[in-house]
């Protein structure tokens, strides 16, 4: 019933209330060079240009979020704005694109909201993790701020319904998607250029250091695990599922450049869960495409093999090479996966993450239903494990994901999760080959195997409820919706604007 008083008044004075705000703005602006500084001025008029700019282009505040996000930005020089609390950026921009859904919605008679499969896991979900860190505020478990903190992070999987409802044409999934893979691109840059510069001149955020493996230092070999590792991740899987699909060379071989800059800085993160979960994805991507697509991955796969064949022996060459060291690095870090030594103790790295794990198991079956609450300590002090850092105290913190649902949400919680990265993945595995656009298939394709190393890496990586990955998952699996709508595979067609 809101809806149409609403848009009925809009739409009878719509020039009239574009004409009014516009002679607003420029009364605002006009007030605010005569009585602040020119600088606060600008910022004025680029706000509301960027504004309108979002407004008219949700998707450029998708990615606004992404840069802020999951990328090479430092959290902490992001402007704060406070209302009460202390928003980011990036949570002004979700506030205002679930704002959106809601203004259109009650305006706009023809707007219609998206329903999807995903909807009531996703809120279940979101809705169990709510209700969780209130009781344990209530209770007193845990202070309001590090639970408002944890709830900021969950509250980025909202990002999916901003997908789902506001990206309605092609060229908005267009730019959306060649955003994310230049954002990819942009961080694999940084990371070679922070390599080169080694740990001692830090430019990127998240861990700059030294490798060390099993308590063996590699000098001068850099480890680097920015925000952006999670877009890394996600658009070297779906690279590879274009160049299994593309059957233009031109266009397959630009993208196996690109591919292999990825490739290059996923190496330099030695994050050996993700290097093996990678693989898991890729032999499920050979068993899975067709005859033809898996030539081209066998082509591609020669490539390689022989530009390395070529490459490697003049680098091993000089045995000084800081390549050389590099590649002998990442070599005997990826053995102890397989190595028995790694799983009786002589991994400290495995070690933490097992002792971590006995703590939690034992508070879970003590919180079953809807677990402690998020931002609550699970585990008393444990000298073998904590050191305080800049005041910061660990014991909320968990290594694995599966593990930080239950502990915020109880088994309810997990089951939520598991229930809707299920229904994501059955979706991706039963419609990718329905699709007729060949990008687009490799993006789905792409998009339900990165979702599957997720899955496989977060056993020893609190995925689920970082920061720089949450954002990333939420989209992923919204933008599976829209190509699922574009091509009308549940019923629900979407127009096919260029």
């Amino acid at each position: 019933m809101l809806r149409q008083p609403a848009s009925r008044i809009i739409a009878s004075s719509h020039i009239f209330v574009q004409i009014l705000a516009a002679c607003g703005a420029g009364l605002l602006l006009g007030i605010s060079t005569v009585i602040l500084p020119q600088f606060f001025s600008l910022g004025i008029l680029i706000s509301i240009c960027s504004a309108y700019v979002v407004l008219k282009r949700p998707e450029v505040a998708l990615l606004g979020i992404l840069v802020t996000t999951s990328s090479i930005v430092f959290e902490d020089y992001l402007p704060v704005v406070s209302v009460g609390i202390s928003l980011h950026i990036p949570d002004i921009l979700l506030l205002g694109l679930l704002g959106l859904i809601a203004v259109r919605w009650m305006i706009e008679s023809q707007f219609k909201l998206v329903r999807t499969p995903l909807d009531g896991w996703l809120f279940a979900f979101y809705g169990v993790m709510l209700l969780s860190a209130l009781i344990a505020v209530l209770q007193s478990s845990v202070e309001v701020e590090p639970a408002r903190r944890a709830i900021r992070v969950v509250s980025y999987y909202l990002s999916f319904f901003v997908v789902t409802n506001l990206i309605r044409e092609y060229r908005q999934l267009k730019l959306l998607l060649n955003g994310l893979l230049g954002l990819a691109i942009l961080v694999a840059a940084a990371m070679f250029g922070q390599f080169l510069l080694g740990d001692s001149v830090q430019i990127l955020p998240g861990r700059v250091e030294s490798l060390n493996t099993q308590g063996v230092a590699y000098e001068d070999i850099t480890r680097i695990l920015p925000p952006g590792v999670s877009i890394l991740i996600v658009s070297f899987i779906t690279l590879l599922c274009v160049m299994a699909f593309e059957k233009r060379r031109p266009a397959g071989l630009a993208f196996f450049i690109q591919f292999s800059l990825l490739a290059s800085a996923i190496l330099v993160t030695f994050l050996r869960s993700y290097w093996t979960a990678l693989i898991v994805a890729t032999l499920v991507l050979f068993w899975i495409v067709e005859s033809s697509a898996r030539r081209r991955l066998l082509g591609w796969s020669l490539i390689a093999v022989a530009s390395t064949a070529v490459i490697i022996p003049l680098l091993y060459g000089y045995s000084d090479s800081r390549v050389n060291r590099l590649l002998n690095a990442s070599f005997e870090r990826f053995t102890t996966v397989i190595d028995s030594s790694t799983y009786s103790g002589q991994d400290g790295s495995l070690n933490w993450r097992m002792i971590e794990n006995q703590h939690a198991l034992a508070t879970i079956i003590s919180n079953p239903l809807i677990g402690i609450g998020m931002g609550v300590n699970y585990r008393p002090w444990d000298p073998r494990i904590d050191v305080i850092i800049e005041g910061r105290d660990f014991r909320a913190f968990i290594h694995n994901g599966h593990l930080k649902i239950m502990l915020d949400s109880g088994l309810i919680g997990y089951i939520c999760l598991m229930g809707l990265s299920f229904i994501f993945m059955k979706r991706g595995f039963k419609y990718w080959h329905s699709i007729p656009d060949d990008r687009l298939k490799a993006i789905v394709l792409g998009f339900t195997l990165s979702h599957l190393v997720i899955l496989i890496a977060a056993f020893v990586n609190s995925t689920f409820t970082q920061w720089n990955w949450v954002p990333v998952i939420g989209m992923m699996m919204g933008i599976n919706e829209v190509v699922y709508r574009m091509f009308d595979l549940d019923g629900n067609k979407l127009e096919r604007t260029f």
